[in-house]
Parts: structure tokens; C-alpha cells; sequence
């Protein structure tokens, strides 16, 4: 058993918490050291982001009750159209492996070309997690990369069609600033690459806590995450990460655990630390989190009325096609175009609830008017009919007053599921939460 002590560090600053602790089951200690073994090991790992700079509130608005309001952009999204990309790099990340992910947007084939690999070398080592910028020059047939390792480490490179130069600068504030603004930043992705966490946990730890955190909105908070999981192994070598058995995660001064546990008939699945389910009827984000569309930043200025506009709804950012799911089961009421939506879908959640859907692509197929549907079925995909200039998806929830008026109101917190009370939950838990503890004394590792 690895154990590992605390360093300090500035906390201003974004960190990942880094551990692995393998825990052996106690029927495979009992073992006589098998060549493969039965039981899964355990790996506890830590991780985190300090909470995003340059995301400004304006206290100059006075929003009425159920407003979500729309905050200027810190940082562009790096679309293909303006010819700039802003990444984080992934663990275990090669310059060759990112301009394979990137490079297309930029609409040159300058870096996949063989002067370009040639000189790879002359780049410095990638480091995940950590933030570039690759912008296209069409002028000089040329792309400008920063790279930012730390405040006082910043790389400029220039890439061209006769070979790389590479200038270390550390005088740039505006590359820093742009870097710590960085809305990806707080990607639950920026985190996990850093310690190597397979996409698999990251997607497992979005899905478990998909009705209590939009993962899509909140990390920008800054969080920390602690995971207990299961590595499975074949014929002595990893195999593939398995099913996460207990997690805890906490965003500004919110704190959420989930523990696995099997019982019998509803008394499946995660539930909190008294025993509660973490399922609601509504789940908080109504676009399928990915690798994606978390990179996108969701704060945004009204780019065609020119100015700050207060509605009822959510604006999610994401790439043309992403899927849409139903925050809720429901039936359809309307799916069709209107006005500034677009193309709107609306489901009735009982009589009780409507959630509104807008500027979609197109709908699921086999959808229409009176279909039912499951909490997380794929009704829709983002795009930009109506009144949009960008692909997102414009997302509603109202409450009915019981008198013929519908009240845009946030979700409801309510839980389907009764809470667990068997003492042999409570013994599990109590197994887990030792296990989060050696975690929770790892090191840091300054991410920026």
C-alpha cells in the first residue's frame, strides 16, 4: 500500500490532486499469489481545479426570480471559422497526437506536413493539462502555437512551410491571462488527463452525478474529486477500468457523495452517505456530456440583439449534432419549428412540468406529437434554426401555478427513490469512505 504526504502550494492557483492507491480485495490477498487475479483491484485517485479566473458576474444586473442570466465570454471556443483553436493537452500526449486532434480546424494542412514531422524534436516535452493556443496565419502560410507550461514558462512557436521555430518567452501577461481564463480549464477532462484517468471513469463520474451537477456549467466553480474503482485484469495485465464503487466530489462548498451498493429490487445503484438515491425525476443538463462538449464555454453575450438579455432558459454551447437527451420521462406536446426557437421540441412531464428544447438540427427518429419518452432518451440534436448565430441548444423548464399558467422556475430537487437503512449499506459505506481518506492527502500538482 502506497501512502503520500501533503504538499503545500498556493491554492489560487488551478491544481490536480494526484494519488493511486491499489487495494487488493481481501479474497485476492488470501490468495496464493495467482498469476491472474480473480477480483478486481481497487485504485483510489484524486484530482482538481482551482476555480476558473476571468469569469466575470456583473452586479449591475437585477435579474428577477428564475432568471439564469448570460455572462460576456472570457475566451473564444476556437472554432474552425476564425481560424484559432484553444486546447488543454491530454495525458499522454505527443505534438504529433495533437496536431492529429486539432489541426483540421485551422484549415491548413501545415502541420501534418513532412517538414513539420521532421522537426518535431525541436518541441518542447507536452506536459497534460496544460494550455495551447494554435492560431493560423494565412498570410504568411504560417501557424503561431503558444504553449503554456507555467506563468514563467511560455513557449512561441511558429510553424512554416520551411520548418519549426521555437522562442521560449516568459514576458507575455496576455498568453497567462488568456491561459488562466480559460474556460476548459475547468473541463472535468483538465484533471483527469493530468493523473491519466481513463475517459471511461471521467464519462462513469459525470453519468452518477448527471441529477445534482451540469458538468457543463458548474466546474467553473473549481472542484475536487476523490474516486474509489475497479481495474480489471486478463491474464496478469490490465484489462480495461470497471465500475466506480464510491466517489466524492465537491464543487465551491457543495459536497456530493455517491457509493455503489447492491440490494435487492430499487436498492441498486449510488446513494448518498445517509442512504439516499442519487436519481431525481430531472436530471440537470439536457445535452449528453462527452469529451466535446465540455470543452465549450456556455457564458455568452446576445451576439444578434447586442445586449444583455435576461429569459427564462439555458443556453449549452456545443458542437452541430450533439445529442439531446430528456432531462425527464415525458410525453411530446410540440415538435415543429417557432419563431426565434427554431425547431422546438417540448415535452409535458406529467401535467406538472414542460421543458422546452430549442434551435435543435432535427429530432430523434420515430418521435412525434403524444410519444412518450424515457429520462435520457436521445430526442434531438444541437443546432442553430431560429435565432441563433452558433450551435447550442436553448433549454427551458416551467412549473404549472395549478391555474392554467405554466412559471419558468428552476427544477425541482425531488427523489424517486427511497432512502437505503440496512446496516450492511452503512458498513459499505464506512469501507469506502476509508479507502477516500487516503486520497484525500495526496500530493499537488500546479496544472498552470
Amino acid at each position: 500500500m502506497k501512502h503520500y504526504t501533503r504538499s503545500r502550494f498556493p491554492v489560487c492557483l488551478a491544481v490536480a490532486l494526484v494519488t493511486t492507491l491499489i487495494v487488493c480485495s481481501a479474497r485476492e490477498a488470501n490468495a496464493q499469489a495467482p498469476a491472474t487475479p480473480r477480483a478486481p483491484v481497487i485504485e483510489v485517485v484524486a484530482f482538481g481545479v482551482a476555480p476558473v479566473a476571468g469569469i466575470p458576474d456583473d452586479m449591475k444586473l437585477q435579474p428577477r426570480r428564475g432568471d439564469i442570466l448570460h455572462r460576456v465570454d472570457a475566451i473564444g471556443t476556437g472554432s474552425a471559422a476564425d481560424g484559432e483553436v484553444e486546447v488543454r493537452t491530454m495525458a499522454g500526449e505527443r505534438w504529433s497526437d495533437l496536431f492529429s486532434r486539432v489541426g483540421h480546424k485551422l484549415g491548413t494542412g501545415l502541420l501534418a506536413s513532412p517538414a513539420t514531422a521532421e522537426q518535431m524534436d525541436l518541441l518542447p516535452e507536452l506536459q497534460p493539462g496544460k494550455y495551447v493556443r494554435l492560431r493560423a496565419i494565412p498570410d504568411k502560410g504560417a501557424v503561431q502555437i503558444d504553449y503554456v507550461v507555467r506563468p514563467e514558462e511560455v513557449y512561441s512557436i511558429l510553424v512554416t512551410p520551411g520548418g519549426l521555430q521555437v522562442e521560449p518567452n516568459s514576458s507575455d501577461p496576455r498568453v497567462v491571462e488568456r491561459m488562466r481564463a480559460d474556460p476548459s480549464k475547468a473541463s472535468l477532462f483538465t484533471a483527469t488527463d493530468a493523473i491519466g484517468l481513463p475517459e471511461d471513469i471521467a464519462l462513469q463520474l459525470a453519468e452518477i452525478f448527471s441529477d445534482n451537477v451540469d458538468f457543463l456549467r458548474e466546474l467553473h466553480r473549481g472542484y475536487r474529486g476523490v474516486l474509489v474503482y475497479e481495474v480489471l485484469y486478463k491474464d496478469g495485465h490490465i484489462d480495461r477500468p470497471g465500475r466506480i464503487l464510491a466517489a466524492e466530489l465537491t464543487i465551491r462548498n457543495q459536497r456530493l457523495q455517491a457509493f455503489y451498493y447492491e440490494g435487492g429490487g430499487d436498492q441498486r445503484g449510488y446513494f448518498n452517505e445517509s442512504g439516499a438515491s442519487l436519481k431525481k425525476v430531472f436530471r440537470k443538463s439536457p445535452v449528453e456530456f462527452s469529451r466535446l462538449t465540455s470543452e465549450y464555454t456556455l457564458a455568452r453575450f446576445h451576439p444578434i440583439l447586442g445586449l444583455w438579455r435576461a429569459h427564462r432558459g439555458i443556453d449549452y454551447a456545443a458542437p452541430m449534432g450533439t445529442r439531446v437527451v430528456a432531462t425527464a420521462a415525458g410525453t411530446v406536446e410540440h415538435m415543429g419549428p417557432r419563431s426565434e426557437f427554431g425547431n422546438l421540441l417540448i415535452l409535458n412531464h406529467s401535467g406538472k412540468f414542460l421543458t422546452y428544447y430549442g434551435h435543435l438540427d432535427g429530432f430523434a427518429r420515430d418521435l412525434a406529437v403524444g410519444s412518450t419518452v424515457e429520462k435520457g432518451q436521445v430526442i434531438g440534436f444541437v443546432g442553430m434554426t431560429g435565432l441563433a448565430t452558433g450551435p447550442h441548444l436553448h433549454y427551458e423548464f416551467h412549473v404549472s401555478n395549478g391555474a392554467g399558467q405554466w412559471l419558468s422556475v428552476p427544477p425541482p430537487d425531488v427523489i424517486e427513490i427511497p432512502p437505503l437503512t440496512t446496516p450492511a449499506y452503512f458498513q459499505a459505506v464506512q469501507t469506502y469512505r476509508d479507502q477516500l481518506q487516503v486520497a484525500q492527502s495526496a500530493h499537488f500538482v500546479i496544472l498552470d
